[in-house]
């Protein structure tokens, strides 16, 4: 008998022990509440990876998403290894930034984001040899075309164009060939002959163009078609949208302040990448490709960039016949409550004006 009062006390005491630790982590906990974290992507080695490279290292993610007390983290993406989409659908990935066209048959098949923002236009180029009798993407029936992956936005913005120039690129009339290769081979993929035509971002592109010799056929960010539309677009995941709308706002103004930085303030943002090991280069080159493109951000017409390739996309049949486009674009770009339609960066200033309408 006393042996078993002496265990039921010990017990007694043990759960009255947890119970009031458990009501002290409690309240600790009640009392200062973690911070939401919002992780978002980043890569390194692309100039065009530079308004999250700015919104990272100058501190504008950490600026906004601590006044409404939050903070970020940041994922890197490896070339070779999980892709974008992939480290999304795992749960990895909140918040980022990337080629928008890319994951176009991704969210179609279930891939949970919707963009948010337009953040930067012309990064992809098309070159062929010196030599070759190819002049402009109406010559490109019948030929093979290198690109970083087959459903990388070179190819869907390809695909778009060769549309319009008449040329079968839809299962049941394909006309084209597209080959993949890691982005450092293509050059000397289409040096070698064994494509006709590369499709390439920058920085590689140019730097291909200038070691070889290559002639530019294309080039998104002054072509009629694609100048006004964004090839990198901000993005967020549905279960940031449901659980955490105030940091999917929270982010995506960081990257358009940082965007409307890049186009103001390229030659810095181009230091500040090769000082943080972000992206190789020499500091002339870099900062001359950077002034190249456009960084002015702008919600509007990334909506409509999405809008016209979903549509086109999907009369190619890369996109299922299936779809309900309406429903498909609406969900897959939306409008934030409180973040603009963009910003512009004055450098005389160092203020930003909120662009809407």
């Amino acid at each position: 008998m006393k042996s078993k009062i002496i265990i039921l006390t010990a017990g007694m005491i043990l759960a009255a022990a947890l119970t009031s630790c458990s009501k002290k982590t409690e309240g600790a906990t009640n009392g200062k509440q973690a911070p939401k974290v919002v992780r978002i992507n980043f890569q390194t080695g692309s100039l065009c990876g530079a308004p999250v490279h700015v919104a990272w290292k100058m501190g504008f993610f950490d600026e906004e998403l601590e006044k409404i007390g939050q903070k970020a983290e940041y994922v890197q993406v490896v070339e070779g290894g999980a892709t974008l989409g992939e480290m999304i659908a795992s749960g990895k990935v909140d918040a980022g930034y990337g080629l928008y066209a890319t994951q176009l048959q991704a969210m179609e098949n279930g891939l949970p984001i919707s963009f948010t923002s337009g953040i930067h236009i012309g990064c992809t180029k098309y070159y062929v040899r010196a030599d070759s009798d190819i002049y402009s993407a109406a010559d490109l029936r019948g030929k093979k075309i290198g690109v970083p992956g087959l459903a990388d936005s070179s190819v869907m913005n390809l695909k778009r164009k060769l549309m319009d120039e008449g040329i079968g690129v839809t299962a049941e009339n394909n006309e084209v060939e597209f080959l993949a290769y890691a982005s450092s081979d293509l050059a000397i993929a289409l040096n070698n002959g064994a494509v006709d035509v590369i499709g390439a971002h920058d920085p590689i592109a140019t730097k291909g163009e200038l070691a070889y010799n290559f002639r530019k056929i294309l080039d998104t960010g002054i072509d009629e078609k694609f100048v006004k539309e964004y090839c990198c677009q901000q993005f967020v995941t549905h279960k940031l949208l449901r659980e955490n709308p105030e940091g999917a706002a929270a982010v995506t103004r960081a990257l358009q302040k940082a965007s409307a930085f890049v186009e103001a303030e390229p030659r810095i943002v181009a230091q500040l990448q090769i000082e943080n090991d972000l992206v190789a280069g020499e500091l002339d080159f870099n900062a001359a490709l950077l002034d190249e493109l456009n960084y002015r951000p702008s919600r509007s017409l990334g909506k409509k960039t999405f809008d016209s390739a979903a549509r086109q996309l999907q009369t190619a049949g890369i996109l299922k016949s299936s779809t309900d486009i309406e429903k498909f674009i609406e969900q897959g770009y939306i409008e934030l409550p409180g973040v603009p339609d963009g910003y512009i960066y004055d450098k005389e200033t160092k203020t930003y004006t909120e662009i809407n309408g």
